[in-house]
C-alpha cells in the first residue's frame, strides 16, 4: 500500500473518530439536559398531591365547641371546627373576599396583575416583601405546602393553585380556606375564631365582628385584638372602607360600624368605637396594605 492510500485510510479513521467523539458529546449533553429537566420537574412537581387527594381533602375538627368558649387565653394546641360555607356569616365572607382577594371569582387561581405589582415592589425593596397570593394560593400552601419563603415554593404554589381551580369549585375552595386559615395562635378556621373571640358561632358574626376578624388575616399573631386592639381597629377601618367603596355595604352601614363597640370575651369586655380610638404606639404604618403579600403570617 502506497503512502497516499495510507493517508486516505488515516484520514477516514480520524474522521470516524471525530464523528464518534461528537456523537458522544451530543449524547452526553442530551443525557445531562434530560436529567436536568427531570430534576427540575421533580423539584417543581415532586410530592405534590394527586388529583384525588385534592378532591377529597377535608380538614377535621380538633375540639368540641365548649372547649373553645371556656378558654381564658390562647390555646396551647391547635383548634379547628369544621363548618360548611352556608354556616359562615355573609358578613365575614364579604370582609375576607374584599381584603384578601377581591377578584377571587374572576381569576383562575392567580391574580397576574397583583403578581406583577408584587414583583416590582420586591425589586424596589430589594427583598421578598410581597407575594400577591390569592385565596386559592393561600389554601394550596396551608393545606399541602410548607411556609418557607422561597421562589421554589411560590412556583409550586402557583402550579398547585391552578390545578385546584380545575378540580374544585370556587365555593369549595373558599369553604376550605375559611376553615383552615389561621386567626391567632393555634386558632384555625372561622368557627373556632368566632367562638374564641366572640363566644358565638361564625353564622352569627356581625359586620363589626366580621370586619375585625378579616383585618387580622394578614398577620393574626401580630395584629390580634387580644394584644393590639388599636392597630387591629385601624386595619378594620380599611376593610370597611374597601367594602363601602365596592358598594358591598352602604355608607350608612359604614358609619354605623365605625361607632359600634366591639365586645371581646375574656380580656377585653368592651373596646371603644373606632371614631374614639386614640393614637398609640400600636398604630399601623401608612405603608401597610390589606392586599395579599408574603411578609405576613397567613401569606408566608
Amino acid at each position: 500500500m502506497d503512502n497516499n492510500s495510507l493517508d486516505e485510510v488515516s484520514n477516514i479513521s480520524n474522521s470516524k473518530l471525530a464523528k464518534m467523539k461528537l456523537m458522544l458529546w451530543i449524547s452526553g449533553g442530551l443525557i445531562v439536559v434530560v436529567g436536568v429537566v427531570f430534576l427540575c420537574g421533580y423539584i417543581l412537581f415532586g410530592n405534590l398531591p394527586d388529583d384525588e387527594t385534592i378532591r377529597s381533602y377535608q380538614p377535621k375538627s380538633t375540639t368540641y365547641l365548649m372547649n373553645v368558649e371556656d378558654l381564658q387565653d390562647f390555646p396551647e394546641r391547635p383548634i379547628r371546627m369544621w363548618v360548611s360555607l352556608s354556616k359562615i356569616s355573609s358578613n365575614l365572607q364579604k370582609a375576607v373576599l374584599i381584603s384578601e382577594d377581591d377578584t377571587f371569582y374572576q381569576h383562575d387561581g392567580i391574580n397576574w396583575t397583583e403578581m406583577k405589582k408584587a414583583f416590582q415592589r420586591n425589586l424596589e425593596r430589594r427583598g421578598y416583601t410581597r407575594g400577591a397570593s390569592t385565596i386559592t394560593m393561600q389554601l394550596a400552601r396551608n393545606a399541602f405546602l410548607t411556609r418557607e419563603k422561597t421562589l421554589l415554593r411560590k412556583f409550586r404554589e402557583i402550579i398547585l393553585a391552578r390545578r385546584m381551580e380545575k378540580l374544585l369549585s370556587k365555593r369549595r375552595i373558599f369553604e376550605l380556606y375559611l376553615n383552615i386559615v389561621e386567626w391567632g395562635p393555634n386558632i384555625y378556621g372561622a368557627e373556632a375564631a368566632a367562638r374564641f373571640y366572640f363566644s358565638k358561632p361564625a353564622s352569627a358574626l356581625t359586620l363589626a365582628e366580621a370586619s375585625l376578624l378579616a383585618a387580622m388575616l394578614p398577620n393574626p399573631k401580630r395584629f390580634n385584638p387580644m394584644i393590639r386592639m388599636n392597630a387591629v381597629k385601624k386595619l378594620q377601618q380599611r376593610v370597611l372602607t374597601l367594602l363601602r367603596d365596592a358598594r358591598w355595604i352602604t355608607p350608612e352601614e359604614f358609619e354605623m360600624v365605625l361607632t359600634e363597640p366591639i365586645y371581646l370575651r375574656g380580656r377585653y369586655p368592651e373596646v371603644q368605637p373606632l371614631s374614639n380610638q386614640p393614637d398609640s404606639t400600636n398604630s399601623v404604618s401608612e405603608d401597610s396594605t390589606l392586599v395579599p403579600h408574603d411578609s405576613t403570617t397567613n401569606e408566608i
